[in-house]
């Protein structure tokens, strides 16, 4: 297998990517956050005096900090790395190239892939290190690595 993608940069599909790439992470923040920010309400309209803000601050800035810094990051992402990338996909390794940057891993260093439906994040090392943007792939192109993935046992729906 030798397969080659060709991406333009996109400034949504790398707002998606980035939220992909950081699912996990963000939703602890956010989880934590909400509890924080809903013990403050209680707190609030419970009348405890100091409760309220020393809850509730934290709580929001854990809500929205994320998001805040997720936009940031894009924005930057986009302004400076707002290059076309190559992926290649062999029997031997995933390889991403653009003008900037290239990074490969070989597959036997993979724990797993997680598809989300729009992007195959492959996961080293506990993160998740490179978003593939599958769906831009042709169709034969998309089954033929996913076969391969899933005769691996590396491919797995989030």
């Amino acid at each position: 297998m030798h397969i080659t993608l060709t991406v333009r940069p996109d400034g949504g599909r790398t707002r998606r990517s980035l939220r992909a790439r950081m699912r996990g992470s963000l939703r602890v923040w956010n989880l934590v956050g909400g509890a924080l920010a809903v013990a403050g309400l209680g707190a609030l309209l419970l009348g405890v005096p100091i409760g309220g803000g020393v809850l509730l601050t934290p709580g929001v800035a854990l809500l929205v900090g994320p998001w805040l810094l997720t936009r940031a990051a894009v924005n930057a992402r986009t302004g400076v790395f707002a290059e076309t990338a190559t992926y290649e996909l062999t029997d031997d390794e995933i390889r991403v190239r653009t003008p900037s940057m290239r990074a490969g891993y070989e597959w036997t260093s993979v724990e797993r892939v997680e598809d989300n439906g729009e992007f195959w994040i492959v996961v080293t090392g506990g993160t998740g290190v490179l978003v593939v943007p599958w769906t831009l792939l042709p169709a034969a192109e998309a089954d033929t690595v996913r076969d391969f993935l899933t005769d691996r046992r590396l491919l797995v729906a989030v």
